[in-house]
């Protein structure tokens, strides 16, 4: 999962685009949801995102 990649949320349905790469620690990333006007991404387990086809 890199910056630019859509995503979707597993449980909640909402797609997505990653805002900044996770380091390799991490157990997060920050995504831009298509839907938010809010211009601050949200914070997001990973194990919550698949990837969007």
């Amino acid at each position: 999962m890199i910056q630019g990649d859509p995503v979707r949320h597993r449980t909640a349905g909402w797609t997505g685009t990653v805002a900044e790469t996770p380091s390799k620690l991490a157990n997060h990333a920050w995504v831009n949801p298509d839907s938010s006007s809010d211009p601050y991404p949200q914070m997001v387990l990973l194990t919550d995102l698949e990837p969007a086809e």
